[in-house]
């Protein structure tokens, strides 16, 4: 156990002097995108992140939020484009290439 718990530590302090904090770009980036999250219709935001963050599939997401597939598939679209007008109005050295990944179908 006392190696074992040697070997964790040991690990974590190399992970430690490894990591490098992000550009400040990308800390104000994240924070913008995370803003623009919370700022889509909750039915919208809903959607997104049963798809796009806990991974769920289309059909398991309508099920869900208790809506037609359709519907789930309509607001996830929505909230995808408020999402990329945001994108859209980034500065070029903030990098806008933002991509709304998630969501299949089973």
């Amino acid at each position: 156990a006392r190696w074992s718990e040697a070997a964790r530590i040991k690990a974590a302090e190399q992970l430690a002097r490894t990591h490098a904090d992000p550009p400040q770009e990308h800390v104000v980036r994240l924070s913008q995108v995370r803003q623009a999250f919370f700022e889509l219709p909750e039915d919208q935001r809903a959607a997104l992140h049963l798809v796009a963050i806990e991974g769920l599939s289309y059909q398991k997401a309508a099920d869900a939020l208790g809506v037609p597939l359709g519907t789930l598939m309509s607001r996830i679209g929505r909230a995808r484009a408020s999402l990329r007008e945001m994108e859209a109005d980034q500065p070029p050295e903030l990098g806008s290439h933002l991509r709304i990944i998630g969501g299949r179908h089973e």
